[in-house]
């Protein structure tokens, strides 16, 4: 039986309680970060929600489809009479963060956690929106040099959908080319939201998740406000670690078809010919120095 009161309630506790989201580019370690961070035992974050770059615009036009129904019904029926409201945006995001709050308080129904996050990628280029939802969320980005991202994200491509990857880009030269402005757009927004909102914001560079997971977690566990001991930082540590989650192959020893391909930084150095590193340098070296990779 629908219990508006309970759910209500619950969702009520869910906001109380630290909320945060994970994004970055594409394969540039959002995965991995998400499977660490989950393994603490006061952390929930685990699948892709995809909230606000697909749930979001669905919500969005429902709601707009609905206004323009109730205009049309105004103007052609009802002109001697008030017309019916419409939503606003306060309620849009009333109703977005709702919907969230749900799924988030689905996704912690076999854990106990006080801090509750959700990674999707695309989260990177929809930040000021979750903020308006959370205005108590932070917010992680994920940080890889750009080049190695592009080479992943080909190879990622070729697994789930060659003939597409084929047909849109011809070959890696043509997707590096393409991916180059797509990386300066997700890394930007969210340095920029991360200078607007500087304590709710931490970056997590994925060169220093592989030289030094330890140190980088307990940076992201103190960010995210949830105690830990170097025992469960270990723990944490070898539940993410790429030995494991790839079922015993050592970063470095490739398999194609696995989501975990290769798991080293550095892989652009066998793929990228000097060319093809400069053009991507040529368009985004502003921001390869910026984090480091210059």
């Amino acid at each position: 039986m629908f219990d508006y009161k309970r759910i209500h309630s619950a969702i009520t506790a869910l906001r109380s309680k630290q909320i945060f989201f994970v994004g970055g580019a594409m394969k540039s370690g959002t995965t991995w970060l998400q499977i660490l961070l989950d393994a603490h035992p006061n952390i929930s974050c685990n699948g892709e929600g995809h909230l606000p770059n697909h749930l979001a615009p669905l919500m969005r036009r429902a709601l707009d489809e609905h206004s323009e129904y109730t205009v049309w019904k105004n103007k052609t029926i009802f002109t001697e009479f008030r017309g019916y409201p419409h939503f606003s945006e306060e309620h849009y995001l009333y109703l977005l963060a709702s919907a969230i709050a749900l799924l988030l308080i689905e996704q912690t129904k076999n854990k106990a956690a006080r801090v509750i996050g959700e990674k999707t990628p695309d989260n990177i280029r929809f930040l000021p929106l979750l903020d308006a939802a959370f205005p108590r969320a932070r917010f992680i980005q994920v940080v890889r040099d750009g080049r190695d991202c592009a080479v992943s994200c080909w190879f990622h491509n070729l697994r789930v959908s060659p003939g597409w990857a084929q047909k849109q880009f011809g070959s890696m030269d043509g997707f590096v080319k393409m991916f180059a402005d797509e990386w300066i757009a997700n890394v930007g927004a969210g340095r920029k939201f991360g200078e607007q909102q500087p304590a709710r914001y931490l970056e997590v560079r994925y060169e220093d998740l592989s030289s030094n997971p330890e140190g980088t977690l307990e940076k992201a566990f103190r960010f995210l406000g949830v105690g830990f001991s170097q025992d469960v930082v270990k723990r944490c540590c070898v539940a993410g670690s790429f030995e494991k989650l790839s079922g015993g192959r050592s970063p470095g020893e490739e398999n194609r078809e696995s989501f975990l391909r290769k798991g080293l930084p550095g892989e652009w150095h066998n793929h990228l010919d000097d060319e093809m590193n400069r053009i991507f340098q040529e368009k985004a070296g502003e921001w390869l120095s910026r984090f480091g990779y210059t």
